[in-house]
């Protein structure tokens, strides 16, 4: 069931929380200064547990869960199996999507290391939000299948869904890597909206083929093209140099789209689009 109202309501999601202390940062200052209403937590990362005991400076940030079998060491016995043999986790979309196929037991342990980081953030006192996941992998219908049962499992309302289709003109080009990437994802999400039955999702979700490349202009641009119902814009702002080209290729661009998130000029658009800025939890 999509949410919908009459208003233009807009959750500003920064995803990649406890990534690292710079990302966490980042994430807090564009909630504090700027228009982020919501957050996800990668709950595997060494960061995750710093970035829980800082929610205590954002009371109001709606906080989900990315969910993460991409990155880092699993939470889970079962998670083991899509680490390399040091225990972490090194599976690029593609490659872990191959795997599955090759191997179908290994959705099995894609649902189990997913259950076990939405534990770790209930045992941490947060009761998620939303759930959402790193490099889109619950796009994919057999994962997202599995994330809507975790959903309903843990009384969890959203799961986001893949839906990018950005109206009128005056868009930046995008990357032809990221554009095929939210093609892709667009595709699966039709075939997704059959199996959401009993969790909620926005009517659209921007920012995923100008992922890296979003800026003030295109926040403005993405203020004036909202329409009524709920839409989720998906940022990756950060701040510091503690991150590196082997973990993310996401690095100058998140300090640049939290400057963007904190632009004055971004703010006023969006109040003068008379949107209401929310995160899920609201909902």
């Amino acid at each position: 069931m999509a949410a919908s109202a009459r208003a233009k309501r807009v959750v500003v999601n920064a995803d990649d929380f406890g990534f690292s202390e710079g990302v966490t940062e980042g994430i807090l200052r564009a909630h504090r200064e700027g228009i982020v209403t919501s957050t996800t937590i990668m709950a595997n990362l060494p960061g995750a547990a710093s970035a829980v005991a800082r929610l205590a400076e954002a009371r109001e940030l709606g906080v989900g869960v990315h969910l993460n079998v991409c990155q880092g060491p699993p939470l889970s016995k079962a998670g083991l199996a899509l680490a390399d043999d040091d225990g972490v986790m090194r599976n690029g979309a593609v490659a872990l999507l191959t795997r599955c196929l090759l191997r179908p037991r290994l959705l099995e342990a894609v649902g189990a290391e997913c259950d076990a980081q939405v534990r770790w953030v209930l045992d941490h006192g947060v009761h998620p939000t939303h759930l959402d996941s790193h490099r889109h992998v619950h796009g994919w219908p057999d994962i997202f299948a599995r994330v809507v049962l975790l959903a309903k499992r843990y009384d969890i309302p959203f799961v986001r869904w893949h839906r990018e289709h950005l109206p009128g003109v005056g868009w930046p080009p995008a990357e032809p890597a990221q554009r095929r990437v939210a093609v892709l994802t667009n595709a699966f999400g039709r075939w997704n909206a059959r199996r959401a039955a009993g969790v909620r999702h926005a009517d659209a979700t921007w920012g995923l083929a100008h992922t890296g490349r979003i800026d003030a202009a295109w926040l403005v641009r993405a203020a004036r093209g909202v329409r009524a119902g709920l839409t989720e814009i998906m940022t990756h702002p950060g701040a510091g140099e503690d991150l590196n080209a082997a973990e993310t290729r996401l690095l100058a661009s998140r300090r640049a789209e939290c400057a963007a998130l904190c632009d004055p000029g971004v703010r006023d658009a969006f109040r003068r689009g008379g949107i209401e800025r929310v995160h899920y939890g609201q909902l």
